[in-house]
């Protein structure tokens, strides 16, 4: 991508962008990005609260207790641990993005 944006548009998106209350381009970029980000961040937020609900637990404790049945066949559970754990390792990553650009 482009390091440099074209001056005839940044200052036309510039002119548009202080109407919507925004002191210039870089304020409204960061805002629209925290909130691109809080939006993921709900998704799988709500992700691994319905694991919790469905499985009256935490997924550490889950994956304990999954651990413990390797000669068991429960794929369903595999599953559902496997999007779990997903869910929980891009919500990690998402925070972190997050915190970062809030301190940009």
């Amino acid at each position: 991508m482009d390091a440099t944006l074209d001056m005839k548009f940044a200052e036309n998106t510039e002119a548009i962008v202080t109407q919507f209350g925004f002191k210039d381009l870089r304020s409204f970029v960061k805002n629209q990005a925290l909130f691109l980000l809080m939006s993921k961040i709900e998704k799988y937020e709500s992700e691994i609260r319905r694991f919790e609900a469905k499985y009256k637990t935490s997924f550490d404790a889950f994956q304990e207790k999954l651990s413990s049945l390797k000669n068991n066949e429960v794929f369903i559970q595999e599953d559902d641990y496997l999007d779990w754990r997903f869910a929980n390792e891009v919500l990690e990553k998402l925070s972190r993005q997050k915190q970062e650009l809030e301190n940009a």
